[in-house]
């Protein structure tokens, strides 16, 4: 079981208020929403798309404003590093707007530059918020059933799956390991944080290696067969899901004739 110390993705999905809704209706939507987002060329498109989807993952999805901005904070960090490489630039003289000396040269940023990496963190924020319409909401299981629906090769999906599942395993028994080495003051100091750090990556690798061969015995055992199978609901696609859909077009189209004029 997975505890809230390391964000329970699969606690979310099983509890999500629209769980019920139709898989395949949520993926869709949630590409349709990426595409327009890496296609648009202003800021509002990718800043509406973050607002539209924070309702739909906090108000309908009854997910808290807490939980969903610690999902959101995961990727952000990540953006933000990427973003700052992105528009960084070195140069013997101050040229830039912002300019860092670090001794024998400085990193500028131009207002070119800036305005490049806020949309690049648009866009990827945004992109980020669409797929956790999916992934905050959809049990592991039934995402794959949806991509066995658009034929994707069957050792792609199943190796997506496995890879998934393991995550969480290593996720855990690292969990675990890291808080044995707590409670016998295992990161106390520095040196002894990083001495602790080391024994539990090398233990990690041991356990994971004992790990994947259990596993792999637990299914055979249940008679596995090269092929992992899911139960499937039919879930239809109900009026306020196409609703939903045809008002996020209907403000997409707003904002983008109310941007040209």
């Amino acid at each position: 079981m997975h505890t809230h110390n390391h964000f329970p993705i699969d606690y979310y999905a099983y509890n999500s208020a629209i769980r019920n809704w139709n898989t395949s209706y949520k993926m869709l939507f949630a590409l349709a929403a990426i595409i327009i987002v890496i296609s648009s060329d202003n800021f509002f498109i990718p800043v509406y798309t973050f607002l539209f989807m924070g309702f739909v993952n906090t108000y309908l999805a009854r997910l808290s404003t807490r939980e969903y901005l610690k999902a959101v904070k995961i990727p952000f960090l990540f953006i933000l590093l990427g973003s700052i490489a992105a528009g960084a630039g070195f140069s013997k003289a101050a040229i830039g707007i912002i300019n860092l000396d670090i001794g024998f040269t400085y990193i500028y940023f131009t207002k070119e530059n800036i305005t490049l990496m806020l949309n690049i963190i648009l866009k990827a924020i945004s992109a980020a918020s669409a797929m956790y319409l999916v992934t905050l909401s959809t049990p592991a299981g039934e995402i794959i059933t949806a991509l066995k629906k658009l034929h994707l090769p069957g050792i792609f999906i199943e190796l997506m799956y496995l890879i998934y599942r393991y995550l969480f395993i290593l996720s855990d028994g690292l969990h675990k390991m890291h808080t044995a080495g707590v409670a016998r003051l295992g990161y106390i100091n520095f040196r002894t944080s990083c001495k602790s750090f080391s024994i539990m990556l090398s233990n990690l690798l041991i356990v994971s290696l004992k790990n994947s061969r259990n596993y792999y015995n637990a299914m055979e055992a249940r008679c596995y067969n090269g092929s992992l199978g899911f139960y499937n609901e039919n879930k239809k696609i109900s009026k306020l899901q196409a609703l939903l859909f045809l008002i996020y077009l209907l403000f997409l189209i707003i904002f983008k004739l109310a941007y040209t004029m």
